[in-house]
């Protein structure tokens, strides 16, 4: 859909930046900050150094999250929780499971 609210567009560079489920994009490339300027609709586009003025912008909402790659989103807690429980059930890597060395 196309916009040139600018609080419509800043919720979905959130969703774009953090969750990933919304890409935002201009006709020149995708939108990475909006502002108004003197009744202008200006935005900054990925890779460029400054402001441009723009009619409008595209806002697509693409479903499932583009920076997921597998069905944990978060695997980080989930591997060290898997790997404390794994030198606890006997498979001692130096010591490291409380048994003395």
């Amino acid at each position: 859909m196309q916009s040139t609210n600018v609080r419509q567009i800043k919720a979905a560079l959130v969703e774009q930046a953090f969750h990933g489920t919304t890409r935002v994009r201009c006709h020149w490339g995708q939108v990475v900050a909006v502002s108004r300027w003197k009744g202008q609709l200006r935005v900054m586009i990925r890779g460029w150094r400054s402001w441009y003025p723009v009619e409008s912008v595209s806002i697509e909402r693409t479903g499932p999250s583009l920076l997921q790659e597998g069905p944990e989103l978060h695997s980080f807690a989930g591997a060290f929780a898997r790997s404390a429980v794994s030198d606890q059930e006997g498979s001692d890597v130096g010591g490291v499971a409380g048994s003395p060395s």
